[in-house]
C-alpha cells in the first residue's frame, strides 16, 4: 500500500466547461452540434438542456427501466455528420445500455461536424445518461457507500493475510474472497460515479493484493490519466427518471 501513498493527494477531480468555440493560439476549434431536432422546451427545467440531451430525454423517458445508475457512451462524430466508433464506457445493465446506445445511433447523420480552422474534422463526444430513482439515495452517496464497503473488504483481506490464525493457503483463500467482494462493490460504485479516480485507485490496490499485476497496472494507468485533467472528449449529461 505504501507505493500508492503518493497518489492520495490526486483524488480530487476538477470540472472543466468548454465554450462552443475555443481559441487556442492561432487555432479555432468549433464543437460539433446536434441539428436533428428544432426543439420547443416542454418545461422550464428543459431550457438548460442541449439539443442532444433534450432529444435523448424525450426518446428514452417512455420506456421502463429497473436499474439506476449512469450509462456513458463514447462515440465519434465524423466530418459528414455521421457517427461511428460507439463504446459503452460505463454500464448499468443490458437494457439501459442498449436503450441509450440505440437512441444515440439513431442520430447518425443529424450532426454538424466539429471544425478546426474552418475545416470539418472528426471529434469524440461522451454522453452521460443518468437513470435516477427519486426515492433512493443520491448517486454521490450510493457511490461513496460502495467505496467504503470495498475499502473495509480490502483492509480485512490484509488483516487475514497477516493473521497467525490461518495457514498460508487458507489465509490466501479467505483474503481473495474478500478482495473479489471489494472489486464487486467498486464496480457498483462505478454505476453511480463513472471515471471516479478513487474507484480506480482502490481497484488497483485490490488487484495488487491479489497479485494481479496486469489489472493493477491497467487501473493505475487509468487513474493517472484521469487525474492529469487532460481534455479527451466533450461530455454532456441528461437525467431520466425511473417510473
Amino acid at each position: 500500500m505504501k507505493k500508492f501513498g503518493f497518489l492520495f493527494g490526486m483524488l480530487l477531480m476538477a470540472g472543466v466547461t468548454f465554450a462552443q468555440i475555443t481559441q487556442l493560439k492561432e487555432t479555432t476549434v468549433e464543437s460539433p452540434k446536434f441539428i436533428g431536432q428544432q426543439i420547443g422546451f416542454d418545461s422550464e427545467s428543459d431550457q438548460g438542456s442541449s439539443p442532444i440531451c433534450y432529444y435523448l430525454k424525450n426518446n428514452l423517458k417512455e420506456q421502463d427501466y429497473l436499474d439506476e445508475g449512469i450509462v456513458t457512451v463514447l462515440f465519434t462524430i465524423n466530418p459528414d455528420g455521421t457517427l461511428s466508433d460507439f463504446s459503452i464506457t460505463n454500464s448499468v445493465s443490458t437494457t439501459n445500455d442498449n436503450a441509450v446506445l440505440n437512441c444515440i445511433k439513431s442520430t447518425s447523420g443529424l450532426w454538424k461536424a466539429g471544425k478546426v480552422n474552418g475545416e470539418s474534422v472528426e471529434m469524440q463526444k461522451e454522453i452521460y445518461v443518468h437513470f435516477v430513482n427519486p426515492l433512493t439515495k443520491s448517486f454521490e452517496t450510493l457511490a461513496q457507500d460502495n467505496i467504503l464497503y470495498a475499502i473495509k473488504k480490502i483492509e480485512k483481506a490484509k488483516n487475514i493475510k497477516s493473521s497467525v490464525l490461518y495457514s498460508a493457503n487458507k489465509a490466501d483463500k479467505k483474503a481473495d474472497k474478500k478482495l473479489h467482494s471489494a472489486l464487486f462493490y467498486l464496480n457498483e460504485a462505478n454505476k453511480y460515479k463513472p471515471e471516479e479516480p478513487s474507484v480506480l485507485f482502490w481497484q488497483a490496490c485490490a488487484y495488487e493484493e491479489l497479485g494481479d499485476e496486469i489489472n493493477k497496472t491497467e487501473k493505475l494507468n487509468q487513474f493517472l490519466e484521469l487525474t492529469d485533467l487532460q481534455y479527451q472528449a466533450q461530455i454532456e449529461s441528461v437525467n431520466i427518471l425511473l417510473n
